[in-house]
C-alpha cells in the first residue's frame, strides 16, 4: 500500500476549518462529537448539497498531478460514509487481495457488503478507477 495520495475533505482538516470560516461557515462539535459544518454535514465539500450555502460548501475538486508509478495499480473515491467506518489501509488491502480476479463492479459490490455489516447509517459510495 505505498504510492498513497490521500485527500480528506473534513470540517476539522485545517485548510478546509479556514475556508469554512472565512465564508462565515461554522464548525461545531455535534453527534458523537464529530465536526460538522453549521451542525449538518460532516464533510467540507460537496455535490449538490442545497441545505447550506454553496459558498461555504463548494463543490470544487482538489487537482493533484503526478507522475505514475509503475506499481500504482487504481484510484478509489468514496464518500465519508466509507471514510467513517473503514480506514484507506483496510479498503485498500480488500482491493488488492481481488483486483486481479474480479472486475471493477464486483469488487465494489463485495466491499460495500462487507462494510454495510457494521450498520451505518450514512451513504456509502464508492468508485474505483483502474489505471
Amino acid at each position: 500500500m505505498e504510492n498513497m495520495i490521500l485527500l480528506y475533505h473534513k470540517p476539522n482538516v485545517r485548510q478546509e476549518e479556514e475556508c469554512i470560516r472565512r465564508t462565515g461557515g461554522r464548525v461545531t462539535k455535534y453527534k458523537d462529537d464529530v465536526p460538522h459544518v453549521e451542525n449538518q454535514l460532516a464533510v467540507s465539500r460537496a455535490l449538490l448539497e442545497y441545505s447550506i450555502d454553496k459558498h461555504i460548501i463548494p463543490a470544487l475538486p482538489d487537482i493533484i498531478q503526478y507522475s505514475k508509478q509503475s506499481s500504482t495499480a487504481y484510484i478509489i473515491f468514496a464518500c465519508d460514509g466509507i471514510w467513517d467506518v473503514i480506514n484507506n489501509q483496510q479498503v485498500g488491502t480488500f482491493v488488492s487481495n481481488k483486483i486481479s480476479s474480479n472486475i471493477l463492479q464486483d469488487i465494489i459490490s463485495q466491499l460495500l457488503d462487507e462494510y454495510l455489516k457494521l450498520e451505518t447509517m450514512d451513504n456509502m459510495s464508492v468508485y474505483i478507477v483502474k489505471l
